[in-house]
């Protein structure tokens, strides 16, 4: 029993030493826990104050736009409900002035309301805004590109599964190495749905796709805004998948 208490007394100071030290880190660390903590619930109090605010402004903005369209027609009403071309110059001046989230909903009211001989270029002026308000994707592809998956992504449009419209054109070989485009900040999101939408529904047919994307904002060539590119060629497959992979 001596040789233990001996143990302790010759190395009670360096024992003593350890245990503040490991005192010392112990609370050290819990610092580090506690101010981790508060960091997190920080940034959590400002992403929904962000979000909030953010959320505000948009609907302050719509606010803004409504109450703008309505002062605009209001003063040009005799000519929103022509017969001649003071009306269809009305649309164009609205389809470039305010924002189609706006025009749209408006024009097709207009076209509920407005008489017969009104309402058919009312109809054609929803559906310009319509296409501006919806996003678009324009699909390029190789002949060696499977056919079948774009047909599936058809099918689904069809079905209102994806919110953007499309169209495709065939292209020649060795013009890409497979890559999302797009022209205008604002089409960030929008280009990587696309990508993730291409790549999951290639996957459920089978198909193993690998896409990148590339922003050309400051291109000459620009698409309009709302509108993004993908193009395919057959090299973008790299194998076949199975559902549970998907």
């Amino acid at each position: 029993m001596s040789e233990p208490r001996n143990f302790i007394d010759k190395h009670f100071g360096a024992i003593i030493t350890a245990v503040v030290s490991l005192s010392a880190v112990l609370v050290s660390a819990a610092q580090i826990w506690v101010a981790t903590i508060n960091k997190e619930k920080e940034l959590a109090v400002a992403r929904t104050t962000a979000e909030e605010a953010r959320n505000l402004k948009e609907l302050t903005s719509s606010r803004s736009w409504k109450v703008d369209l309505a002062k605009f027609m209001a003063e040009n009403r005799t000519a929103i409900f022509s017969e001649g071309e003071d009306g269809r110059q009305l649309q164009k001046v609205m389809l470039a002035t305010f924002p189609p989230e706006i025009t749209y909903s408006v024009f097709g009211s207009l076209s509920d309301i407005s008489g017969d001989k009104t309402n058919t270029y009312w109809a054609d002026a929803e559906r310009s805004a319509t296409k501006l308000y919806y996003p678009r994707v324009k699909i390029y592809y190789e002949k060696a590109f499977p056919r079948e998956i774009i047909d599936v992504i058809g099918d689904t449009l069809a079905e209102g599964d994806i919110a953007y419209d499309y169209y495709d054109q065939e292209i020649p070989k060795g013009l890409t190495n497979s890559d999302v485009r797009y022209f205008h900040a604002d089409d960030q999101e929008l280009a990587y749905q696309v990508k993730r939408d291409f790549e999951e529904l290639a996957c459920f047919s089978g198909y193993g796709l690998r896409v990148g994307v590339i922003p050309l904002i400051r291109s000459n060539k620009r698409a309009p805004k709302g509108t993004v590119e993908i193009w395919l060629p057959g090299k973008a497959i790299h194998g076949n998948t199975v559902e549970e992979q998907c």
